[in-house]
């Protein structure tokens, strides 16, 4: 997609003006333009993101940049608002409780505007917090399993993801991010990679171990080629709000159709990644066996939506299962089989990137340098552990194998 003439970077008053030629945004925030509060938010990598409050209410507006945010020098499309805004109108359907609203979208300034998810934090800082994980594990579970079985070869027909699969292979430079950043600049020396001094024995075996490797070679071939179901594509705790009702996903620019078992490793490494910045050992086993809960949710909404969808599928349709319960069972474990590996492997990975590559985690940043480091290591040990081997990774992780009922 080329950069349209009609783009400029939005700043408060020139947001407030767009704002105001919207007749359902000015009518859902209510009276004036000057009567609107607006506070630039922007915390993440790629964006500009406001808060708008008015007498009647509120509303969230994001902005692509030409560059990266934090990095004027990398210089980036503007089509990434673009893929989130049509994200977000897929999966809202189906997980209507999950999202944010969506209300807007401009294709010439690439701003997007959706409900304002006031008084939420990210899962990131609840999980600092010390919240039980367990509730919103749960919740991305099911988020996870509806959005991605609806939006799968076997959740309809096959035209609905052949034509996500060609909307969404547009998202190259995204993806670029992902494949750079996640698959492939861990396992080699890069200018972008840097690590805690304590993890330079890992670091070393992680550019020179032949299976661990092999692995990656592995996980970057089911990346590629596994073209599964629409994915949000960068599922870490810092991509869902949570609040008082349950949790929320945001940011969907990173969507691409691939591996299921993408997604739920993004948000698994993030469950890991917070267990061994834990303050305690009961924290750390607690966090720890919520990454089977968060399973559990997944692999039972899926199978659930799977059993009980009335969408028409061309991928074993009814007829050819109809009272066949044992071969649709048999389909069942063998598919979630294959999500629970590639879960298993991706977040392996993402830790690791999350420790030794670019954009860190924030989970140990309150911890002491020393202590830092020392944690830091096992959790990237555990990571090495699962990648491996990844045959046993499933098990590992999974110790809890949940049964297909």
């Amino acid at each position: 997609m080329t950069q349209d003439t009609q783009y400029h970077p939005l700043n408060p008053d020139s947001l407030r003006q767009v704002l105001s030629d919207l007749p359902s945004l000015t009518a859902r925030l209510g009276g004036t333009p000057s009567d609107w509060n607006i506070r630039e938010v922007s915390d993440g990598n790629l964006n500009s993101v406001w808060l708008v409050h008015g007498p009647s209410g509120s509303l969230c507006a994001k902005q692509s940049l030409p560059h990266v945010r934090v990095d004027p020098s990398w210089k980036m499309p503007l089509d990434r608002t673009t893929f989130e805004a049509r994200w977000l109108q897929a999966v809202a359907p189906l997980v209507p409780d999950m999202v944010p609203e969506f209300l807007h979208f401009d294709p010439q300034l690439f701003l997007l505007v959706t409900a304002c998810l006031d008084d939420h934090v990210t899962f990131t800082e609840a999980l600092s917090q010390g919240v039980d994980p367990a509730p919103i594990a749960r919740q991305i579970g099911r988020f996870i399993a509806k959005s991605t079985f609806h939006t799968s070869w076997r959740g309809g027909p096959f035209e609905n993801t052949a034509r996500l699969e060609c909307f969404f292979s547009g998202n190259t430079t995204l993806s670029r991010i992902t494949v750079d950043l996640v698959l492939t600049d861990p396992y080699h020396d890069h200018p972008r990679n840097h690590y805690h001094p304590a993890l330079q024995p890992l670091v070393q075996q992680l550019h020179s171990d032949p299976a661990i490797h092999q692995s990656v070679c592995h996980m970057q071939s089911r990346f590629f080629t596994a073209r599964e179901a629409l994915l949000h594509g960068d599922l870490h705790s810092g991509s869902i709000m949570v609040g008082l009702n349950g949790a929320s996903v945001i940011d969907g620019e990173f969507s691409c159709v691939g591996p299921i078992g993408f997604d739920c490793g993004m948000f698994v490494a993030s469950l890991i990644l917070s267990s061994f910045a834990a303050p305690s050992v009961s924290r750390r086993e607690q966090i720890l066996h919520t990454i089977s809960m968060f399973q559990e949710s997944f692999i039972k909404t899926y199978c659930d939506e799977w059993l009980h969808s009335d969408a028409r599928t061309d991928l074993s349709p009814a007829f050819l299962t109809r009272n066949e319960y044992a071969e649709i069972q048999r389909q069942q474990q063998e598919e979630c089989d294959r999500i629970t590996a590639d879960t298993a492997g991706f977040a392996a990975m993402e830790v690791i990137r999350r420790l030794t590559g670019y954009a860190h985690t924030s989970h140990f940043d309150n911890l002491p340098d020393a202590l830092k480091g020392q944690q830091q290591y096992q959790a990237l040990s555990f990571a090495i552990q699962l990648l491996s081997d990844l045959k046993a990774a499933p098990e590992k992780l999974f110790p809890e194998k949940t049964a297909i009922a």
